[in-house]
């Protein structure tokens, strides 16, 4: 049993260490612009985005903020290497890592860390809440550019109240919708640290996130939900062993 788990564990860190390289790659393919970003060419955001999400939903919140963090660790050396311009807002490299947490919390209705059991999806949504007020309060003439995060906070209260677990069986488009709350989740808490340094750091006015950032920010997350769940149910079909929702609750606490 504990040679079981040792292979087990090994291949959950071995993942890990694939997901933050893969992250560290694609940041350097732009999608979409953006001011401050990490997109190495055109400072825009990277089609890493899609990958985020997967820290939380493969290794859980704790491994999925440590690798997460390692993602955000190489991003920062690749950015510092190729532009510097793109540390114009440094919180954003803190993006993977709280993805990787709020995600991976959202997974189970209530998380064991220890002998504390944690109810993760009231704490991811208690998170989006402390962000919406965080840009509201200063930004409150362009009140709409936080629906996605309003939509991102239903949803954690909702997986609060009934649990999903992955169904491999599902067939068609049912396979990649019942992922679509993580991804979701996971993009949004993600941007979560962009959207903070692009208040606080770079002070980009009301407007400007209203009628300039808004659109793109709906276009790209959009593309980064659809294109992100597919990329899960792929990865997940791929490591069926490993996903959180595979691990026993006694062991939620990794």
């Amino acid at each position: 049993m504990h040679e079981f788990i040792s292979k087990s564990e090994t291949k959950t860190y071995a993942v890990g260490v694939m997901l933050a390289a893969v992250y560290g790659v694609l940041i350097l393919v732009p999608m979409s612009a953006f001011v401050g970003a990490l997109g190495i060419a055109t400072g825009g955001i990277p089609v890493a985005i899609c990958v985020v999400p997967l820290f939380g939903i493969m290794l859980g919140p704790t491994k999925g903020l440590v690798f997460g963090l390692v993602a955000g660790i190489i991003a920062a050396f690749l950015a510092l290497v190729v532009t510097p311009i793109s540390l114009a807002v440094p919180t954003m490299l803190l993006g993977p890592a709280v993805s990787g947490l709020f995600t991976g919390l959202s997974m189970r209705r209530a998380t064991r860390f220890g002998s504390i059991r944690v109810p993760g999806p009231i704490v991811t949504a208690l998170y989006l809440f402390i962000i919406i007020m965080l840009y509201e309060v200063p930004n409150s003439a362009a009140w709409w550019f936080m629906t996605p995060y309003m939509l991102a906070l239903v949803t954690a209260i909702l997986l609060q109240i009934k649990s999903v677990e992955y169904n491999r069986d599902l067939g068609g488009l049912n396979k990649y919708i019942q992922v679509i709350p993580f991804v979701l989740i996971g993009t949004m808490t993600d941007f979560s640290m962009l959207t903070m340094g692009a208040v606080y750091i770079l002070g980009i006015p009301a407007d400007v996130f209203g009628f300039v950032v808004f659109p793109l920010m709906l276009a790209e997350r959009t593309v980064a939900v659809v294109a992100g769940s597919f990329l899960a149910v792929l990865v997940l079909a791929a490591f069926r062993d490993l996903w959180y929702w595979a691990t026993p609750e006694s062991t939620s606490e990794s």
